[in-house]
């Protein structure tokens, strides 16, 4: 790790940032089914070198490292506490997209009171689930300072590339230059708690929901999925694949 470290600094690269929510690494049960492959398995007999990471650690790269050094996979006020006080100079709030520990609380019910643990001692960076810009807006009224969309620039690369991300960029600016006008503000910094109030989620909850693949229809005709994927509720979809497997 610290050969890769030193080489990244030799090249000139501005941040150092270290992932540290993959002791073990999830059961991606969309990656099983499509016989996926993670890099990080490869030339590794077991997951032991990631769960020998820890905070001596970050206390040496932080010792070498003279560029801001970011923690990724921060969800608690705890850890975010032990972060900045070994002199990290950002904490990324993140869940991998939800995909490392099932249940795990969402990113965006997490974030304040790890804005309030780090008192401004550090940046503050937020990802999940960050689709629209009310989303940013959403994330920065709570005290991040930037949010990540990595999700966002993979949908629109593989739509259309390039030209693509930049237009979902524009989209995404369009949507928080208008929202920020009908709430009332004209900079980022007027945005505060005080402009959120939490409810109740709105969305259906499947009966499988427990089960993501039984409602997209793993082990069907690719064509079928997509077309009844579109046009029928989970359940209607998981009895017609289960009755084609059968």
């Amino acid at each position: 790790m610290d050969s890769t470290i030193k080489r990244a600094l030799e090249f000139g690269y501005r941040a150092i940032c270290l992932t540290v929510d993959r002791a073990a690494y999830g059961r991606r049960e969309r990656d099983l089914a499509k016989g996926h492959r993670p890099t990080v398995h490869v030339g590794h007999a077991s997951e032991t070198f990631q769960a020998a990471f820890n905070w001596d650690d970050v206390d040496r790269i932080r010792s070498y490292v003279n560029v801001p050094l970011i923690l990724k996979g921060i969800s608690t006020a705890e850890d975010a506490e032990i972060g900045v006080a070994r002199g990290v100079d950002c904490i990324y709030v993140s869940n991998h997209g939800g995909r490392q520990l099932d249940h795990s609380q969402g990113t965006i019910s997490a974030l304040p009171e790890i804005v309030a643990a780090v008192g401004g001692r550090a940046e503050i960076i937020v990802d999940g689930g960050i689709l629209r810009g009310t989303d940013v807006l959403k994330a920065l009224a709570l005290g991040a300072t930037a949010v990540g969309i990595g999700r966002l620039q993979g949908i629109a690369l593989g739509a259309g590339g390039e030209g693509a991300v930049v237009r979902m960029f524009e989209i995404v600016e369009d949507e928080i230059v208008r929202a920020m006008a009908l709430l009332g503000v004209t900079k980022l910094a007027e945005l505060n708690p005080h402009y959120l109030t939490s409810v109740e989620p709105l969305a259906r909850t499947w009966l499988e929901s427990a089960f993501p693949l039984m409602r997209e229809g793993y082990g069907a005709p690719a064509s079928e999925i997509r077309e009844l994927s579109l046009a029928l509720p989970g359940d209607v979809l998981a009895q017609r694949v289960k009755t084609r497997n059968s």
